[in-house]
């Protein structure tokens, strides 16, 4: 893998990862009833699996930004 090909790798991870958790975020349902007759509020996903999702997508960025970073050092720039 070429460090540009890892560079938009890691860029793709970060944007579904920070998407996953949006998701997640905006799912979870808050609740502030008075009263058993108010509009109880269900949430249609699944919270828990997509905030692992997230999960695992961020930790894929993790280690693609280590690699990017560890292949950098070494790398000398041209002037």
């Amino acid at each position: 893998m070429s460090i540009a090909d890892a560079l938009a790798a890691r860029d793709v991870t970060k944007l579904k990862s920070d998407i996953y958790r949006n998701l997640a975020q905006a799912a979870i349902v808050k609740q502030d009833r008075q009263t058993k007759s108010e509009i109880k509020f269900q949430s249609t996903i699944q919270v828990a699996e997509v905030q692992r999702k997230a999960d695992q997508l961020a930790k894929e960025h993790r280690q693609l930004d280590t690699r990017v970073q560890q292949a950098n050092w070494p790398t000398e720039l041209e002037d």
